[in-house]
């Protein structure tokens, strides 16, 4: 893939503490950024978890985010915010919505978002979101895998 993006992976499995996966930001040149983060709460990142809304992990597949975010006072967000698309996310197991990348603000975890667990890692995200958007990227391929 020659273009910018974002590659989510996390191991699902029963647990009660909170899972931590890796969100990986890659460059055209091949070159790989990694940051740790998660999606869902502790207790709902079993497999089949993925369409359990505001509970569980974000489902698997192709998703859009943009370059830039916006600001969202949301408990738990409380800052910049990329929004994830498509919006809503249909399938015959449910619907998801409203999911974004964010700091994981307060209680760790999220309602399916992805959360960057460290506040300088996620300060450097947003840094490199800024430069990539800075050269005309509007917008980065994300897979979600598990």
């Amino acid at each position: 893939m020659n273009q910018h993006h974002l590659i989510f992976t996390m191991a699902l499995a029963q647990s009660s503490e909170l899972i931590y996966g890796n969100l990986q930001l890659c460059y055209p040149d091949g070159k790989p950024i990694d940051y740790i983060a998660t999606s869902g709460c502790a207790d709902w990142q079993r497999p089949g978890d993925e369409w359990q809304r505001g509970k569980g992990p974000i489902p698997a597949g192709e998703y859009q985010i943009p370059s830039e975010p916006y600001y969202l006072e949301t408990r738990g967000v409380e800052g910049d915010f990329f929004h994830i698309t498509p919006d809503p996310v249909v399938s015959e197991h449910g619907i998801r919505a409203e999911l974004g990348v964010h700091f994981d603000a307060n209680v760790p975890g999220t309602s399916g978002c992805i959360a960057l667990k460290n506040r300088e890692g996620w300060r450097r995200f947003c840094d490199r979101m800024a430069s990539i958007a800075e050269l005309g990227v509007k917008s980065l391929p994300l897979t979600v895998k598990y």
